[in-house]
């Protein structure tokens, strides 16, 4: 039986700048369809948290693979339990060998309430980072 483990989720911006100066725009991310439903277990504090490590559902694929994304590129950040077992899969091997990631070391139990509190935290300030945000 598999359990769930808490996740800040967020989506794929529908539409994002790109070019010289932002003057064209992009549906999606070469790697995720606009709207994707990425989990993100990882992010890169020393850059201020303008990237984040992800994992989602590649374009064209039925398969989860991790990429890095920058944050300003997602929208509608949220905390949800995930149950899918190769999510939670490929979740572990970003986690892997991080102590922390998001958070102090002494919030350990993934399922518990305090952490997907300390997580909703974690996905406001994220919000403030994103194209509509």
């Amino acid at each position: 039986m598999t359990v769930a483990v808490w996740c800040i989720v967020a989506n794929v911006a529908e539409e994002r700048p790109y070019g010289p100066g932002g003057v064209e725009t992009r549906r999606g991310l070469k790697i995720f369809s606009a709207g994707a439903k990425l989990y993100v277990p990882d992010g890169f504090g020393g850059m201020g948290w303008e990237t984040v490590e992800v994992v989602g559902r590649g374009r064209g694929s039925a398969r989860y693979v991790a990429a890095k994304v920058q944050t300003h590129q997602l929208t509608n950040w949220r905390v949800k339990a995930v149950y899918s077992p190769a999510a939670l899969h490929q979740i572990e091997r970003v986690r892997a060998g991080r102590a922390g990631f998001w958070l102090p070391t002494t919030l350990t139990d993934l399922t518990s309430q305090d952490y997907h509190d300390a997580l909703l935290e974690v996905a406001a300030s994220l919000a403030t980072r994103t194209v509509g945000g």
